[in-house]
């Protein structure tokens, strides 16, 4: 028949099992408390560890010499020498290291203003494979799906291109009114000539066009320092 007593009476009785039952609290008390400690360490170490200082001066000396192949142009991602391979070997050493961070944000922002210069060519294809660089390194970062909508804009769109470079004043004026005509809410235009003054010039005498053509809204336009002179009217497709 089983006894309805604690086990350690059962075990135990008398002043002797009083006794080995106060040891026996303390040893169950001791054991809780290792256990408990041995938790505690275990959360600790899946914090980052505290860096010795050989290690800091190694992460400092990545960080130095990534910005060194940064300004040299040296971003690749095959080259162990590249400011990406350093950043990223400065990261893994110390993961919230904000100079590392940083550096990686500047070289994803270097390769998406490649890519927009690329777009601003027309070359689509260029652009989109430097903004892929730039996806490969943080896909998240703010400034990528923008750039993947202009990117997008520039290919749907339709560019036509008049060089204005040696015709007279009156011939200039013909030629931005026959660009003109017509024109629709999605187009812009682009002032290429060879000086600031020359770009006002040119950019009042579009707006002169837009107001001949009924068209009672300022002309979207870009004024760039480049020759030869020439005007340029970018329109969205319709069905794009």
């Amino acid at each position: 028949m089983h006894s309805n007593k604690p086990l350690i009476n059962q075990i135990f009785s008398g002043q002797a099992a009083r006794t080995l039952k106060q040891i026996f609290v303390a040893i169950m008390a001791l054991v809780s408390a290792i256990g408990c400690e041995t938790i505690e360490q275990q959360s600790t170490d899946g914090q980052v560890r505290a860096l010795s200082g050989a290690e800091k001066r190694e992460v400092q000396t990545l960080i130095y010499d990534a910005e060194d192949a940064f300004a040299n142009n040296q971003l690749g991602f095959t080259n162990d020498g590249s400011a990406l391979s350093l950043y990223r070997q400065a990261l893994r050493l110390d993961p919230e290291n904000a100079q590392a961070q940083r550096g990686m944000e500047k070289i994803i922002e270097h390769y998406i203003a490649l890519a927009l210069k690329a777009a601003n060519r027309f070359d689509t294809t260029t652009a989109r494979t430097l903004l892929d660089r730039g996806r490969q390194i943080d896909p998240t970062h703010p400034s990528i799906a923008p750039a993947e909508q202009f990117i997008q804009t520039i290919d749907t769109s339709h560019r036509e291109v008049v060089i204005l470079r040696g015709l007279t004043d009156t011939n200039v004026r013909a030629t931005i009114n026959a660009l003109v005509q017509g024109v629709q809410k999605t187009c812009r235009f682009r002032i290429f000539a060879a000086n600031d003054a020359r770009t006002r010039t040119l950019y009042q005498l579009l707006r002169a066009s837009f107001l001949q053509n009924n068209l009672n809204r300022r002309p979207r336009a870009s004024s760039n320092i480049s020759t030869p002179e020439r005007l340029e009217r970018i329109c969205q497709y319709e069905n794009a």
